[in-house]
């Protein structure tokens, strides 16, 4: 026996029990189990007691008839997706009209035709059992869907508590350090008052314009600061090394020092100590404006990317989310990987939902960072074409494999190494490209160039995102 034809249960419901007894033997000739009930109020409890694949109802009932039954029914979710076929006497258009506006799947006349009313009975089930299909399948989609947001989202959230502790450390190490170099600055202070020209010594390096940074291996910045300490303990300057650390890391050049503390006398030690201590301060408070200027970018990229606070659907800058993405993805890209941005100048705000689209750019940036390994580029592209926009994310790895080519949107299909993909990213990116927005996504591939191009119309999404 087929899945289709697997005896269901039928739930008779008329007050006549000759009626009764005829629609319960005809579903018996069918093979399936049958219960009964004289009115609504009798087939509720039934209902809420057995599990029931499809109601039988006459609409002519005393106390709850058809209709009350119908619209009861309707309200209870447990309920309403029951199949109801109406077998009545009613001939009234309007009310047989009535009836399936109210959830009836179809109306049949009594006295009934034993032959209609057998293929009915086996299509209304059928049609029950598609219906169940198709739920099973939807709740499987959403808790994969749902899979993946959590996967990402474990990935993501790694990769930023990383990215936030870089910063949130330095910042909180700086700010001990400060400590240190305000006391130093105090003691300092307090000995260049007393010094007859301490103005002078305080502002002795104010006209020395640093020296344009250069890149240094680890030899010739020793061998810059030997030479600078040199200079230091010429001229009687205590804590040599540890100034010309300073001095160096200044961008001050040891000629330029040499010409400073040629007219100092005694007090050049005073005034290369000064001058390290306010490059200490400068470099602390620019370390600590960068650190929180970095975790402050984070921190709005990650609520651009989410959408915190917003409408789910509204006016998207689609160049912002693509943006936001970047900056959240920065933790995963190595030093050998140029992202390069060719964005529109043209490029208009579509109405969509945002963080859903963020979570297509999240995959299709992260498949391209995977493809191009330590060392590649990355191109963002936009562009406008008539009334949809096109992101395509290219990079220059080693392509799909063209066996493949074929499924990539498919659920479970991914070229990553087992273990570092669930390969459901790119089938739910085509879902919200495709099913919520109405768009297109496609891909071509070939070695060295591999583009992923999204096309999103500028209007409203074809549906809710959890339309079901």
């Amino acid at each position: 026996m087929s899945r289709s034809d697997e005896p269901a249960t039928v739930l008779v419901v008329d007050d006549t029990l000759v009626n009764r007894l005829a629609a319960a033997k005809g579903v018996e000739r069918e093979g399936h189990r049958v219960l009964q009930a004289e009115h609504g109020r009798a087939a509720l409890d039934v209902l809420a007691a057995q599990h029931v694949d499809m109601v039988l109802l006459d609409l002519l009932m005393p106390g709850m008839d058809g209709f009350d039954l119908l619209a009861a029914m309707a309200r209870d979710p447990a309920m309403r997706d029951i199949p109801v076929l109406v077998v009545s006497a009613v001939e009234a258009t309007e009310d047989i009209a009535r009836a399936i506006e109210m959830g009836a799947i179809d109306c049949l006349p009594k006295p009934f035709d034993p032959v209609i009313f057998s293929v009915r009975i086996r299509t209304a089930l059928e049609q029950a059992r598609l219906r169940r299909v198709e739920q099973d399948y939807l709740r499987q989609e959403l808790a994969m869907r749902q899979q993946e947001r959590l996967a990402m989202l474990g990935r993501l959230s790694a990769g930023l508590g990383h990215e936030l502790n870089n910063p949130a450390a330095a910042a909180l190490s700086t700010a001990r350090r400060l400590n240190g170099s305000l006391s130093a600055a105090d003691d300092l202070l307090a000995r260049l008052v007393e010094h007859p020209e301490a103005e002078r010594l305080i502002r002795a390096f104010d006209h020395v314009k640093p020296a344009e940074p250069v890149r240094q291996s680890a030899a010739d910045r020793e061998d810059e600061v030997a030479v600078v300490s040199a200079r230091l303990q010429h001229h009687g300057v205590s804590e040599a090394w540890t100034r010309a650390e300073d001095l160096v890391a200044a961008g001050v050049t040891a000629d330029a020092v040499a010409a400073v503390l040629a007219d100092l006398g005694d007090g050049a030690g005073l005034a290369v100590a000064w001058f390290g201590v306010r490059s200490a301060l400068g470099h602390a408070a620019r370390q600590i404006t960068d650190s929180i200027a970095r975790i402050a970018e984070l921190t709005a990229a990650l609520r651009g990317y989410a959408y915190l606070d917003r409408a789910p659907q509204q006016a998207v800058n689609i160049h912002a989310g693509l943006d936001d993405t970047l900056t959240i993805l920065q933790h995963k890209l190595p030093a050998g990987v140029t992202v390069v941005r060719d964005y529109a100048d043209d490029l208009p705000v579509v109405s969509a939902y945002g963080g859903q689209l963020n979570q297509v750019w999240t995959n299709l940036l992260d498949n391209a960072i995977a493809a191009v390994g330590g060392s590649g580029t990355i191109i963002v592209r936009t562009r406008r074409a008539g009334d949809s926009v096109v992101v395509e994310v290219a990079d220059d790895g080693p392509g799909i494999p063209e066996d493949l080519q074929g499924r990539v949107f498919d659920p479970f299909v991914t070229t990553k190494p087992p273990g570092q993909g669930t390969g459901l990213g790119l089938s739910i990116s085509h879902q919200i490209v495709t099913d919520v927005h109405g768009g297109r996504l496609t891909v071509r591939s070939l070695p060295g160039d591999t583009v992923f191009s999204a096309e999103i119309p500028a209007r409203s999404p074809a549906r809710r995102p959890d339309d079901r």
